[in-house]
């Protein structure tokens, strides 16, 4: 089902749009989470730490995928405001066409990649390299259903459907925890075993929601006669991806030097930082799907020539994040303990410790990740993906040199990792609001582009 992004209060649009994306990725986290939680229960601390230690490494190479999608989603939100149903049908077969062949490039891309940069780059303890290196592999095999999900996805929520993702995602972690539970404890593969069973799930996501695209979705449909590669079309899409992609890859870059100063305090707190991380995902699901619900609304806004309401859905959503913070604020330490012995870490007290203050102290930093998020998404969702990039890039030089000298210098210890965090965080809201309230980013949209020329 479509939503109306054009008529209605604006706040509770978003938030009706943001509750199947919300659910929606929560199954799609549970990929990674259960993954942990398995292999911390029935394989040992050191799997947990090569499963969390293998991200900053699937990140970097899913960061072009998750570039050229925001950049098609863009357009395609911006083309179906202003009714521009021709263009969006060739926008879609172009960026069809292209994610084939990119998933592919990005998978080989990947299995390149992983001796080096496990071995150079991130330092990676001896004790997890074998288990970090399996579980890459088998995750790059599998990349190219994971890039051509992303594609159909982001191409139904940019056109209002946020609930076809969700039962695709339903059916597919549901089959990955089942076959987790199969490979780990009953065939005993290990690290390997959860591997294999993200792989098989993520592939029938995304054969469901190829089949369904094509059946329901009239203008999506992909047959001989409406195959179009649309140079100038892929153009535009590159033009808005191009940045997101380099402003993803930047980022993900920051995840490796990051991962490496977690290593640099051995295996414990890498198993520690895994821990958090998954738990962190799900915290702060709620705040991402706001903002990424406000980018769809904004673009199709802003297409339409809404602006008004476009930055009424802006103060509506800030309003909830706010709210939704000050729950989190009062809430995530009181079961900080308790969601860290789910993965298996009830009996390392070191572990456990490390977590337990990093949970602690993230409460208190989540209301400048939501800020910043809302403004993000919403100069993505108008167009002006540049500036996005540039905030990102400030972001990095504000926070791996505050890291370092925090972990090498003042040798602050292990919340050095999260307290260089949170001064990213606030470098780029701040960024956001200055450029939100100066208007910087008007007559960035690709459509108004369009019509002007």
């Amino acid at each position: 089902m479509k939503q109306d992004f054009l008529t209605g209060s604006p706040g509770r649009t978003v938030l009706i749009f943001a509750i199947p994306m919300l659910i929606g990725n929560i199954f799609q986290q549970l990929y990674s989470t259960v993954d942990t939680i398995i292999v911390g229960n029935f394989v040992g601390k050191n799997a947990v730490a090569a499963v969390g230690g293998s991200f900053s490494i699937q990140f970097l190479v899913l960061s072009l995928a998750v570039g050229f999608t925001t950049g098609m989603s863009v357009v395609i939100s911006q083309l179906y405001g202003a009714k521009e149903y021709n263009r969006l049908k060739k926008a879609f077969s172009t960026s069809a066409i292209f994610s084939v062949g990119l998933s592919v490039v990005l998978g080989v891309l990947g299995i390149l990649v992983i001796n080096p940069l496990l071995t150079y780059m991130l330092q990676t303890p001896a004790e997890i390299y074998k288990d970090s290196y399996t579980y890459l592999f088998i995750t790059f095999v599998g990349y190219p259903f994971t890039v051509i999900y992303n594609m159909y996805a982001a191409v139904l929520r940019a056109v209002g459907d946020s609930k076809t993702p969700l039962y695709f995602l339903i059916l597919s972690a549901v089959t990955n925890i089942v076959l987790d539970l199969l490979f780990v404890v009953q065939f005993d593969m290990g690290v390997a075993g959860v591997a294999i069973a993200t792989m098989i799930a993520q592939a029938l996501s995304c054969v469901c929601c190829h089949i369904y695209v094509g059946k329901k979705y009239e203008i999506f449909k992909l047959t001989r006669d409406t195959v179009i590669f649309d140079v100038d079309l892929l153009k535009g899409i590159i033009k808005y991806g191009v940045p997101s992609a380099i402003q993803q890859s930047v980022l993900s870059l920051n995840f490796m030097v990051v991962q490496r100063f977690v290593n640099f305090f051995g295996a414990d707190m890498t198993a520690a930082f895994s821990v958090v991380n998954k738990i962190e995902n799900f915290v702060t699901m709620p705040q991402m799907n706001l903002a990424m619900a406000l980018s769809m609304f904004a673009g199709q806004n802003i297409g339409a020539g809404e602006e008004n309401r476009a930055k009424q859905g802006v103060t509506d959503v800030l309003k909830m994040q706010a709210a939704f913070w000050l729950v989190i604020l009062f809430v995530l330490p009181m079961v900080a303990g308790t969601l860290i012995r789910l993965f298996g870490m009830g009996d390392d007290a070191h572990v456990m410790a490390i977590g337990v203050e990093a949970i602690r102290l993230c409460s208190k930093l989540y209301i400048l990740f939501g800020v910043m998020q809302t403004l993000s998404n919403f100069l993505r969702g108008v167009g002006d993906a540049k500036f996005s990039m540039l905030t990102t890039i400030c972001m990095i030089f504000i926070r791996l040199p505050i890291t370092y000298i925090l972990v090498h210098i003042v040798q602050y210890g292990e919340m050095s990792i999260w307290l260089g965090m949170g001064m990213g965080w606030l470098t780029v809201m701040t960024m956001n609001m200055v450029r939100y309230i100066k208007g910087g980013w008007r007559g960035k949209a690709f459509v108004q582009a369009k019509k002007d020329n």
